[in-house]
């Protein structure tokens, strides 16, 4: 890259991905996030492994964040640093589950490097986090939830499919059972 970019638009550029993450997080709707990126961008992800264009993570984006427990999810960030040289973002983004039912925090941190391509749009993000702690950050929060009876049907028959454990502690643990 021989480009140097200014402040001014990497802060911009980040602003626009935060607030589209934020909004397809509230809305369920993942295609403008799909479009903050190149039509042959790569995105990185520690579970989905290597995507290229938009014909890769439109699909990966809506499955795993437009539906639970990913919807259950929110992004705000912790912190960002900019690369101007090199038009590089990095942050660190708060993956935030809602609140179970008891006024409980369970969240887990992210690194993302946002690439910039130019015009408010990317070339590359690559998320970095520990796939197991988040796996285990979704099992406990969902556990608490099962306890506190907060989860929809739709909800519970997700857990009881990816977890089928919490279903049968949680009847073992009923009185009377």
């Amino acid at each position: 890259m021989t480009d140097i970019w200014t402040v001014r638009e990497l802060e911009d550029a980040f602003a626009l991905h935060a607030d589209t993450v934020a909004a397809a997080a509230e809305s369920g709707d993942w295609e403008p996030f799909v479009q903050l990126f190149l039509p042959d961008a790569i995105y990185i992800d520690p579970m989905q492994g290597i995507m290229r264009g938009h014909a890769e993570i439109r699909p990966w984006v809506t499955a795993t964040l437009g539906t639970f427990p990913g919807s259950a999810m929110r992004y705000p960030e912790a912190w960002h640093l900019l690369d101007l040289k090199d038009g590089r973002i990095v942050c660190e983004l708060r993956n935030v589950l809602r609140d179970p039912g008891d006024g409980g925090s369970y969240e887990e941190n992210n690194i993302s490097i946002l690439d910039y391509a130019g015009d408010g749009r990317f070339r590359c993000e690559r998320d970095i986090y520990d796939s197991p702690t988040m796996i285990r950050l979704i099992e406990s929060w969902g556990r608490r939830c099962f306890e506190l009876g907060s989860l929809t049907s739709d909800e519970q028959s997700w857990f009881a499919a990816a977890y089928p454990h919490i279903l049968e502690q949680q009847s073992n643990a009923a009185p009377g059972m």
